[in-house]
């Protein structure tokens, strides 16, 4: 073997090398937020909240390494539905989160949603960021108090 070769190898190797650890740090790096829906939740201690009423909280935390800016959060309804999406209030303000942010949480008022008792299992809270990205909770899986009686 030549020394051009022994620099092509060694070329080669580090190539890719760099690149792997630019691809992992890269994945590592990306924003992500965790959004998580609850119903039925009774509130105590905090004036603002009747304790005789139940809630919704919609909470949302940066796993990510990327600090992200929320620029609203909302439930969004099924498809199908003349509305879809029920902006929360409390949640138009924008803030940003950084990486070792504590949650941000948003109280929902369940007034108003026994309209949509149908869709109860298809309802989840969206958050947007400033970047256009969209973040999702998972479908909650017990019937809240709001949606009646089984199906």
């Amino acid at each position: 073997m030549t020394i051009t070769e022994v620099v092509a190898v060694l070329g080669l190797a580090s190539g890719v090398t760099g690149t792997v650890l630019g691809v992992m740090n890269y994945l590592r790096d990306r924003a992500s937020v965790q959004v998580s829906l609850q119903w039925d939740m009774k509130s105590f201690g905090a004036p603002e909240y009747d304790e005789n009423k139940f809630w919704g909280v919609v909470t949302v935390t940066n796993v990510g390494r990327r600090p992200i800016h929320v620029s609203h959060v909302a439930l969004r309804l099924p498809k199908g539905l003349d509305d879809t999406h029920l902006l929360i209030s409390s949640g138009i303000r924008g803030k940003t989160l950084s990486e070792a942010a504590p949650s941000e949480i948003y109280v929902v008022t369940q007034d108003a949603m026994d309209v949509y008792a149908k869709y109860w299992d298809k309802i989840v809270a969206q958050v947007s960021d400033s970047n256009g990205h969209e973040w999702k909770s998972k479908p909650v899986k017990k019937r809240p108090s709001w949606a009646g009686e089984g199906k």
